[in-house]
């Protein structure tokens, strides 16, 4: 998938990778985030670099598949690990 990414991107694009996955209810550790992002930064240049949600967390009442406490320590992780790798790379 980043192959094709680096293929295809256009000029001037901004490129945000999911690093962690919302449905799941393990929290991704800081270092697992890290390591998604360095492998990304292999195939997009770091200045259209960015991290995300692998599909963002629903804004429903009614989604019960991700509770609050655990979306934010999903979160944490992602803004923690994105710091590491960031730290990593000298960006």
């Amino acid at each position: 998938m980043l192959r094709l990414i680096r293929q295809h991107v256009k000029p001037g694009q901004r490129i945000f990778v999911g690093v962690i996955d919302p449905i799941d209810p393990r929290v991704e550790t800081p270092e697992e985030v890290r390591d998604r992002v360095l492998e990304a930064a292999e195939y997009i240049p770091l200045d259209r670099l960015g991290t995300t949600d692998d599909c963002g967390f629903a804004p429903f009442s009614d989604d019960t598949s991700t509770d609050r406490e655990t979306a934010f320590a999903k979160i944490r992780a992602r803004v923690a690990g994105t710091a590491q790798a960031a730290r990593a790379l000298g960006a």
